[in-house]
């Protein structure tokens, strides 16, 4: 009769057991990983390589210490250009996920010709930049624009929209927001979809009212999905660029200058590549930082909740 396996032989068979799985684990997700690694890790430890570099695209490395980390937290334009972008975003979040829930929840609510509308509303998510661009130019043209044309038409004055220092970022933001505003109306309307249907309808049993059913049940239903909406709009509107680039090109008083936009002037126009690195690898640290935090906070509310 065979002896039972004993403490010893059962951890190994768990041990055995554990590795198994790792390993088929790691099989299933070699393509990607092999992917991130090339396309990703490789990239970024090159960036990373430059960043004490001058040069190395189209001519050879020089090696010049930590100049370039030196240079990137003392010039004045760096902070200018992250001040820019965190104004922007705090502008443009908001907004796009006030209005896009407004609509989300009234296209919700639409029997017919909801499919249309639909459409009509992320038809601007998949425009060029620069028809967008051209299309926004018509609409504030200082000169000829339809909004300066109505306000010279009851009395009012003529608004540089985009030349003007403190007009010319909103301006921005209230582009993108219009730009964005179907992806986002889709996704809240998605996530308006997939909500428990009996629970609205045993609170309107109770009694309970639309604006106290939106409040106490889809605000905390959808909690999922602001995780998600929050984390990606905020990586995303750090990396504004094409809009700055069409527009207004960093002006005026590089009142639109944004990291992204002083990265590309940096290795572009000013040939800098190694300081264009650094710009970039801090750009990434603080996306990352940023995604890493709001990750951790909204994981300690929601188990606290």
């Amino acid at each position: 009769m065979p002896h039972p396996p004993t403490i010893t032989e059962h951890d190994r068979m768990r041990r055995a057991y554990y590795w198994r799985q790792t390993l088929r684990a790691y099989l299933f997700l070699a393509p990607l990983l092999l992917v991130f690694t090339v396309f990703m890790l490789i990239p970024l430890a090159e960036l990373f390589y430059l960043t004490f570099h001058q040069d190395g695209i189209l001519g050879p490395a020089v090696f010049v210490g930590l100049d370039n980390w030196t240079r990137s937290f003392s010039d004045p334009l760096v902070l200018k250009s992250i001040l820019n972008t965190f104004y922007y975003g705090v502008m443009a979040i908001p907004t796009v996920f006030i209005v896009a829930m407004i609509l989300a929840l009234s296209l919700k609510s639409i029997p017919r010709l909801g499919g249309t509308f639909r459409v009509l509303l992320y038809f601007p998510t998949l425009q060029p930049t620069l028809i967008i661009a051209l299309v926004w130019n018509f609409m504030i043209h200082p000169d000829f624009g339809i909004l300066n044309l109505i306000s010279k038409y009851v009395g009012g004055p003529s608004i540089n929209f985009l030349g003007e220092p403190g007009l010319a970022m909103p301006t921005i933001a209230m582009i993108e927001v219009w730009k964005g505003l179907g992806f986002w109306t889709l996704l809240f309307l998605s996530g308006l979809m997939a909500l428990p249907v009996d629970l609205f309808h045993a609170a309107e049993l109770d009694g309970a009212r639309a604006v106290k059913r939106f409040f106490v049940l889809t605000l905390p239903l959808l909690k999922p999905t602001f995780h998600f909406s929050i984390i990606f709009a905020t990586i995303v509107n750090l990396q504004l660029f094409d809009s700055v680039y069409a527009l207004t090109d960093g002006g005026p008083v590089n009142a639109t200058a944004t990291v992204s936009w002083y990265i590309y002037r940096s290795l572009f126009s000013f040939g800098e590549i190694g300081y264009g690195a650094t710009l970039s690898f801090v750009l990434v640290l603080v996306v990352l930082g940023l995604s890493m935090l709001q990750m951790i906070v909204m994981r300690t509310r929601s188990k606290g909740a």
